[in-house]
């Protein structure tokens, strides 16, 4: 089940790249869509709490998984989701994807040096298969250029970005698992981290520029970010469960897959913001061996 759930949720975090692309093309800032996508989840996780008679289960969590649950939320829907609005704003979302995969080895390594997971070698192999075939994809040279030359080349900007998307969204796995150790309830953990994330958010609307260009917002960009919360809030619940039934080092490689489904939406609704090339299905196969080996 564990599996299922973070298969699921690669799905709708690959919906929300596609909404966060076509809003980041509408904005001069693109950190400015998490103003609008974490806060809308706070909400919604708790009319799924209350609609699941699970809202005492927020008080119930031990005092330091609030700290690691806090910490999952501000490293990964503030600083994180920043830095890969940003990202998907310089290159687009394909060549994003490609650029912040790194953060599965991050929660690789991490899962199995400090919380003592399992290493064997059908994981070993998946991993590396996973790897290979979602970086596959960015190796051919139609991958970085197009009639624009917007992929002529890749700025180093793009590398930092994609560097610290690798690092923030590959420690907040473990964050959550240490959090959700034994808790009942990964919607209350959920919920917890995107509170904490919305109000470090608030704070930062106390700086008057900041407040401004959110309300200067276009609403074409606002219902394509609050759509991207909306979807994000899905796979994040999704991917709260899955690390809660599977060890981080299965779940956050099967989540990491989401790349595949990005290209093929991609393909059916920004078509023509994206680049596309053969070398895909030869990833796509990779990808999918891998995610057999892991289960």
């Amino acid at each position: 089940m564990g599996s299922f759930l973070a298969i699921l949720s690669a799905i709708f975090f690959a919906l929300t790249m596609i909404f966060i692309r076509r809003g980041v093309v509408k904005v001069p800032d693109a950190s400015l869509g998490i103003l609008i996508s974490v806060p809308m989840a706070v909400p919604l996780y708790f009319i799924i709490l209350v609609i699941t008679g699970q809202v005492q289960h927020i008080l119930e969590f031990p005092r330091q998984a609030y700290v690691w649950l806090s910490l999952a939320g501000i490293f990964h829907f503030v600083l994180g989701r920043s830095l890969n609005y940003r990202l998907v704003q310089l290159v687009g979302a394909n060549l994003a994807g490609i650029l912040r995969r790194a953060n599965i080895l991050v929660s690789f390594v991490v899962g199995i040096a400090l919380l003592g997971e399992p290493l064997s070698g059908p994981l070993v192999a998946g991993v590396f298969l996973i790897l290979v075939g979602i970086t596959l994809p960015g190796m051919s040279r139609r991958m970085f250029r197009d009639a624009d030359g917007r992929f002529s080349k890749i700025p180093a900007k793009a590398f930092a970005l994609g560097l610290g998307c690798s690092l923030t969204f590959g420690i907040s796995p473990i964050f959550i698992k240490l959090g959700l150790a034994g808790s009942s309830s990964p919607v209350a953990g959920a919920f917890i981290a995107f509170l904490a994330a919305t109000a470090v958010l608030s704070a930062s609307l106390f700086h008057p520029t900041r407040r401004m260009s959110l309300v200067r917002i276009t609403r074409g960009a606002a219902v394509l970010f609050f759509m991207a919360g909306l979807s994000s809030a899905a796979a994040n619940l999704l991917r709260f469960a899955a690390l809660k039934l599977s060890p981080a080092s299965i779940a956050v490689p099967l989540i990491s897959i989401s790349p595949i489904f990005l290209l093929f939406f991609s393909f059916l609704f920004n078509r023509r913001l994206e680049i596309f090339n053969r070398s895909v299905i030869i990833g796509t196969a990779m990808v999918v061996i891998g995610g057999m080996l892991i289960v």
